[in-house]
């Protein structure tokens, strides 16, 4: 009578891993996000990108602009859930709100840095990637 109740309970612990497993890989970060193309509004105020992983396994689903309210913005992106391969709410297009006073974009890389990735020309106004 009791190998039923022991069976269904291991079960439940091993679904509740599982689901735990899926989850939590939608909190970590990537630090191997590609900037493949931009474009900033009219106004100025909004910049639209696209973003690519160069691995074969992986999908982004946001990211977080750690610049703390001050600029320049240091963007950290996140995987998706679901495990290693999930395209489950996998996103590759992005906004981000500018001000004026925005002159820097950096993307995280690994052991917690950042690489600049887009920068205003302070003469023209125009955004552009930083040169190699």
């Amino acid at each position: 009578m009791r190998k039923p109740y022991i069976s269904a309970f291991s079960m439940m612990i091993i679904a509740l891993l599982m689901m735990s497993f899926l989850i939590r890989a939608g909190f970590a970060a990537r630090t191997d996000v590609v900037l493949t193309n931009y474009s900033v509004s009219a106004n100025g105020t909004k910049l639209t990108f696209q973003t690519a992983i160069p691995a074969s396994m992986g999908y982004t689903r946001g990211f977080k602009d750690r610049g703390g309210g001050v600029k320049p913005h240091y963007l950290t992106f996140y995987s998706t859930f679901g495990g290693l391969n999930s395209s489950f709410g996998a996103k590759q297009e992005f906004a981000l709100d500018l001000s004026e006073d925005d002159a820097e974009i950096y993307f995280n890389r690994p052991n917690g840095g950042y690489e600049l990735v887009l920068k205003k020309n302070l003469g023209t106004g125009e955004w552009e990637r930083p040169a190699d």
